[in-house]
């Protein structure tokens, strides 16, 4: 299956931290929920991994759902519903083991980013995790050329270049709609908000996975 997220040379190692995680830690039967799941990509690389666990996905995209139960039929369910209203959200499970995402944040607001993370920690188990990869927003100019260096790095490795920006300020002018990660400690805020541990499992330049529990 084609990875259909493009731009980022490294997501390759970290989503298979990610799946590396689910893969390790869940017990048959456990059921991983997906936020913006577009085509399964992710679940795809669960199910090489552990063909024993429930996957469900949500996006608002009907044209990548339909791709997605084109190609797992029963093994996975989907749900068409808009991350931006959760709680209009239906599931067809109650509760779930894992509520991974990936690089879906950064096209919420803020405030909505927040509300997705609280209604998730809703629908876990008592001992479930979540786990999100996502880029986060740059906020030191004075460091800026450091993670410029970064980035040269990752092209040189990789072959292939993440996006970039010829100084802070058009980073900055780059953000969007569709383009707004949300600062580090924002995410540590609202978990704690929300009365879990979290910490950044790994991080790579300025994408990093996100992981979260009750403490």
């Amino acid at each position: 299956m084609q990875d259909p997220i493009g731009g980022h040379p490294t997501r390759g190692e970290q989503l298979d931290i990610l799946v590396g995680i689910v893969a390790d830690l869940a017990r048959p039967g456990d059921a991983v929920l997906d936020l913006g799941c577009g085509t399964g990509y992710l679940e795809h690389l669960i199910e090489q991994r552990r063909d024993d666990l429930a996957l469900f996905g949500v996006d608002r995209k009907g044209e990548s759902l339909d791709q997605a139960r084109a190609r797992f039929g029963d093994r996975a369910r989907f749900v068409e519903a808009d991350l931006t209203d959760p709680e209009a959200i239906r599931l067809p499970v109650d509760r779930a083991r894992f509520v991974v995402s990936a690089l879906t944040f950064h096209d919420l607001a803020d405030d909505r980013k927040r509300a997705v993370l609280g209604w998730a920690r809703d629908r876990l188990t008592a001992d479930g995790m979540i786990l999100v990869y996502d880029r986060v927003r740059l906020t030191a100019p004075a460091l800026f050329p450091a993670q410029q260096a970064i980035w040269r790095r990752i092209e040189r490795v990789h072959g292939a270049a993440m996006r970039t920006a010829d100084g802070f300020a058009a980073y900055e002018a780059d953000l969007s709609d569709s383009n707004r990660p949300a600062r580090l400690e924002y995410y540590r805020t609202w978990f704690t908000e929300l009365g879990l541990a979290s910490q950044v499992l790994h991080l790579h330049g300025n994408v990093a996975l996100i992981g979260a529990a009750r403490g």
